[in-house]
């Protein structure tokens, strides 16, 4: 009898270790995991924020195309690579054809965007955006508020509407 009982505590033993040695390598396993969900979560942020920049990026060149410039027929086909064509008629919403024969000069003198995802394909900007124009040789500044949504194309972001808000 003692002998029975010998082998059963033996084999309960054995039962139990294995249980423990399972369990043990479940914990570790899930452990992993956990680290490795936590480490492409961490690229996924990263990821999104590349993404985002890159809307920023191109929000910055369109209004540096638009506000920096010296000739005005020239200053249409630097606006029209970054914007949609719904964008360039925001932009330009009465534009004309004609060769301009005023001198009119602008520079972007500053610019502070705030942005707000919408989804996949579009981002909304709010920008802050100071000018200087010259117009026949008389200078003014100008603090602009500007809306810009941002749509996500095949080649990269362009800007598809344009809204002025107001003065700063």
């Amino acid at each position: 009898m003692k002998t029975h009982i010998a082998w059963a505590s033996a084999c309960l033993l054995l039962v139990m270790l294995t249980g423990f040695f399972t369990i043990g390598q479940q914990t570790y396993k899930i452990e992993k995991l956990k680290d490795k969900n936590e480490v492409l979560s961490e690229k996924i942020k990263e990821l999104n924020h590349i993404e985002s920049t890159s809307s920023a990026s191109e929000n910055k060149a369109f209004f540096e195309a638009f506000f920096n410039y010296s000739d005005i027929d020239i200053r249409y086909e630097t606006v029209k690579k970054h914007t949609t064509g719904k964008g360039f008629d925001y932009a330009f919403p009465s534009r004309s054809d004609q060769k301009h024969t005023v001198s009119v000069q602008s520079e972007l003198l500053s610019l502070e965007s705030y942005s707000k995802p919408l989804d996949e394909s579009h981002e909304l900007f709010l920008n802050i955006v100071e000018v200087a124009t010259t117009a026949n040789s008389v200078t003014t500044n100008q603090v602009l508020i500007v809306q810009t949504t941002m749509k996500k194309e095949k080649d990269g972001w362009l800007v598809d509407n344009v809204q002025v808000k107001g003065n700063g």
